[in-house]
């Protein structure tokens, strides 16, 4: 039994052909197309055993509308399938209104219209207005020609009693499923458009060849840094790293090698900061280091490390063995410096070791 549920709904929920058709449009057309067909069939058979005859006959060209409706979803016609749908739902529910009497409640089905009529992405608003419009003006028609001239037909209390239960389980579940498609097609727009947006801002926040932070981003943490840092009078400390002779390398093996270098660089450079602050690259070969929570003894021991580290790498480019060493700058933060001054002071000790041997650390 579970499997025969199981293959129904994979059949109704199956895609159509054509990649310019909407599934979920033809899917919710299915669910509808079947319960509308439900409840009419129901509506005929409460009528027939009322001796409304004329009614359970009129029922049977929307009964095979419905069913036409639900086929053609599979057609890649779905647009039609929902003309088809919406058409004869509109006419079925003025004609059975001035037929069974507005307390039967098929009115109502002119809503499920409305809703289907916006769900569509492809009809343009001023359109969807213009139809809705029609649809309250045909509203307001029945309702004043229903109580003028009344049922052609009642029925008894307990057949009432059966077919009102039969309306509130259309009502419900049409009502329900069109919010649902309308919060799943809307939740997976609204989710693109984030995962999009973060995309976009990622983007904006890296540099495009070493992927790491960029002098924009950098900028950003660190006046979050320093707002965090001053209301609990903490420090921390920047450093400013630059690749030696970079220009001898881009000279000699070319700017591919070059870029080579700098990537595998940043890999380092990104390994040695996890968990200890950011890395960016702040402009060319110069890279600059903000450690959030090391003192700048701690710091130094840090940097050192992978300064050694940078200078016993072997970086192999296209079976050529480059050997790069790098000198830093690295200065304490303070209040009366600033985040500008900071930096400036870091830069010029790294301009210091630069004069005075390169491949160091100055403190």
């Amino acid at each position: 039994m579970q499997s025969f549920w199981t293959e129904l709904r994979q059949f109704i929920t199956k895609d159509v052909k054509n990649e310019s058709e909407s599934k979920d449009l033809a899917v919710l057309i299915r669910f509808v197309a079947i319960s509308t067909f439900l409840f009419i069939l129901v509506g005929s058979i409460y009528f027939a055993f009322n001796g409304s005859y004329f009614h359970a006959i009129i029922s049977l060209p929307f009964l095979g509308l419905y069913v036409f409706s639900f086929i053609i979803s599979y057609e890649n016609k779905t647009n039609f399938a929902l003309l088809m749908y919406n058409y004869s739902t509109i006419v079925a529910a003025v004609l059975f209104t001035l037929i069974g009497g507005w307390d039967k409640n098929y009115q109502w089905m002119l809503f499920i219209v409305c809703l289907l009529i916006f769900f569509s992405v492809d009809t343009d608003i001023k359109v969807k207005r213009q139809h809705t419009e029609i649809i309250i003006i045909i509203l307001i028609a029945i309702s004043i020609l229903s109580h003028l001239f009344g049922p052609y037909k009642t029925g008894n209390n307990i057949g009432n009693t059966i077919f009102a239960l039969t309306c509130a389980g259309y009502y419900g579940f049409s009502v329900a499923l069109i919010a649902y498609s309308f919060s799943k097609k809307f939740n997976a727009s609204e989710l693109k458009l984030k995962k999009y947006n973060q995309k976009l801002q990622q983007m904006a926040s890296l540099d495009t060849l070493t992927q790491l932070a960029n002098r924009r981003s950098m900028n950003e943490y660190l006046a979050q840094l320093v707002f965090e840092k001053e209301k609990k009078g903490d420090t921390f400390c920047i450093a400013i790293a630059d690749i030696d002779f970079f220009k001898k390398v881009n000279d000699t093996y070319g700017h591919e090698a070059g870029d080579f270098i700098l990537k595998e660089s940043a890999k380092i450079f990104e390994s040695t900061m996890e968990g200890r602050g950011k890395v960016s690259r702040w402009g060319g070969e110069e890279f600059l280091f903000c450690f959030e929570d090391l003192q700048i003894k701690q710091a130094y021991a840090v940097l050192d490390d992978m300064r050694n580290l940078v200078s016993q790498r072997k970086f192999i480019y296209k079976d050529t063995e480059i050997n790069i060493t790098i000198t830093i700058g690295l200065e304490e933060y303070y209040h009366i410096y600033g985040v500008e001054g900071t930096i400036s002071n870091a830069d010029k000790k790294l301009y210091d070791g630069k004069t005075n041997g390169r491949n160091m650390v100055v403190m």
